[in-house]
């Protein structure tokens, strides 16, 4: 009888010690973008780590965002969008330094058409993204966050949201 209430206590607690692996979740993040059922795998994974991190709540927003994308009802959409934005908006005030937590966020408002009134925060992440990013130190960094790093300016770069002298600076930090 003592394994069978050990494994229903660990079950019950178990949500509470869930580690997560940020690399899968990365992964996962992707394959979501195409595919509505990923998106709702992934969502309801993020959903369920009791004490989020800001950047478990970054990619759980984004995670809510991509439900609007994959909605067919306006309304939903619209619904989803909000949350995400809100939650987005949680992670970046739980940990503004975090460079992965601004990008999710300035790539969400790129991709969101500006009448709906969800990109004002455009200018103020790219900023923050590019002033850390100038701090960032090469030598400190994983093989992944380094090709995490690369990505994200790749996407500033492509984007054509930076000026001349951010462009020029970004091309510098990673050539």
């Amino acid at each position: 009888m003592k394994p069978t209430l050990t494994l229903v206590i660990a079950l019950l607690f178990g949500k509470v010690c869930l580690a997560y692996d940020i690399d899968k979740i990365r992964l996962d993040y992707i394959a979501a973008v195409n595919s509505s059922k990923k998106t709702n795998i992934l969502y309801n994974e993020l959903k369920a780590i009791a004490q989020p991190d800001a950047l478990i709540l970054a990619y759980l927003g984004s995670a809510e965002a991509l439900r609007a994308k994959h909605a067919f009802n306006p309304i939903n959409k619209l619904a989803y969008l909000k949350q995400g934005s809100i939650t987005l908006a949680k992670a970046v005030e739980t940990d503004p330094n975090n460079i992965e937590v601004r990008f999710l966020r300035f790539s969400l408002e790129h991709y969101v058409p500006s009448f709906l009134g969800y990109n004002k925060n455009l200018e103020a992440d790219k900023a923050k993204i590019i002033q850390l990013l100038q701090h960032k130190n090469k030598a400190e960094t994983t093989a992944s966050n380094h090709q995490i790093t690369k990505n994200i300016i790749r996407f500033l770069l492509e984007t054509k949201r930076c000026n001349l002298t951010e462009t020029a600076l970004l091309k510098k930090i990673y050539p």
